[in-house]
């Protein structure tokens, strides 16, 4: 895989200084996310001419609103009303000084709501604190506080109830204990935060949250829950639906992981435990039993895998791509390099020109 040269983002986010954080449809602005993972990949050189090519689908920024007050912070948390409020705010607190701080105080203030917006705002910020920590930017701190806006303005807790002293298990062994949303309960039509409302109709859901142990080996743990989650790609993903939905099982770790050597342990304890929750939420309510099977999915090489992705141009296939070449590298877990194949073959192509 070709190297990553990181003097080619700055380029690429420069014409998103104007674009705010939705697309014209109400969905996620994917844009800054898919040029980071792009020169992640070593395919920096189409970074710029990607986000050119996806501009025109992109809300304009509302930089007028003031910032919220202190005061204000608690009752605005999860009010996508007062998302522009939230950017001035973060964009105010990132304006100079050390960016960790302000990092490791949201990001655990944070973490209970950890899916909000079907948990764009972390993987968000998971990107841009990856480029941010390679180069200290105006534009990638801009990165970062739209993610933690993101976040902030979305955010959704899932039901939880911990119990204490409970079994823990193997990511492996807790999925099987998740119990799922059922069918006649769905809502899997529209939004992903929307099917995730339904969780509540999962008896004992709340309290998945405590089957896996997070005292231990965070890394280990968090490679061990996108490992669980390839496999469950492999074998639950038939749709184009599904492909999107459990994308975000697996880059949601790979965010995680990208923010821990920057905040301190609680907060890592606290958002790889908020992780698996959203994974496994995602597992319930969207898989079926039994499982679709993995079909024929032939394994890549990480340079076809950068290459492949790249060219295909959906901005899912190129995150996911991305994060599944990092836990390769890590894990020598080969279901890593089958994952991006079987996502190109689910979702449709979108090519874009070279400018």
């Amino acid at each position: 895989m070709a190297e990553p040269r990181y003097d080619m983002l700055d380029p690429a986010l420069e014409p998103l200084r104007s674009k705010g954080p939705l697309l014209k449809n109400g969905f996620v602005n994917h844009a800054p996310m898919a040029a980071e993972a792009l020169v992640a990949m070593g395919q920096g050189g189409l970074a710029k001419s990607w986000v050119r090519a996806n501009l025109g689908t992109i809300l304009p920024a509302n930089d007028r609103v003031a910032p919220l007050d202190p005061t204000e912070l608690e009752h605005a948390l999860g009010d996508p009303r007062r998302q522009d409020a939230w950017r001035s705010f973060f964009h105010q607190r990132l304006a100079d000084g050390a960016w960790e701080p302000v990092l490791d105080e949201w990001a655990n203030r944070l973490a209970p709501g950890l899916f909000a917006a079907a948990a764009h705002g972390i993987i968000r910020v998971g990107h841009g604190v990856r480029a941010l920590r390679l180069d200290d930017t105006s534009l990638r701190r801009r990165e970062l506080a739209e993610g933690l806006a993101l976040w902030a303005s979305a955010y959704q807790p899932l039901v939880t109830h911990r119990v204490d002293d409970s079994p823990t298990f193997s990511p492996k062994e807790a999925l099987a204990k998740v119990p799922l949303v059922p069918l006649a309960h769905r809502r899997n039509e529209g939004a992903i935060t929307t099917a995730l409302e339904q969780l509540p109709h999962a008896q004992g859901f709340a309290e998945a949250i405590s089957l896996v142990d997070v005292s231990g080996d965070l890394p280990a743990l968090a490679n061990d829950i996108a490992s669980e989650f390839a496999q469950v790609f492999l074998y639950r993903v038939h749709t184009p639906l599904t492909a999107i939905v459990f994308t975000h099982a697996i880059t949601t770790v790979a965010a995680i992981l990208n923010i821990a050597p920057h905040v301190k342990e609680e907060t890592i304890r606290k958002l790889v435990s908020y992780g698996w929750q959203t994974a496994a939420g995602l597992h319930a309510a969207y898989s079926e039993f039994p499982a679709p099977g993995p079909g024929d999915v032939p394994m890549e090489t990480a340079e076809e895998i950068a290459v492949r992705a790249a060219t295909h141009g959906d901005d899912h296939v190129i995150k996911l791509s991305e994060a599944c070449l990092r836990f390769y590298e890590v894990t020598h877990d080969d279901r890593f390099l089958m994952v991006p194949s079987h996502a190109r073959t689910m979702l449709p192509e979108i090519p874009f020109r070279d400018a």
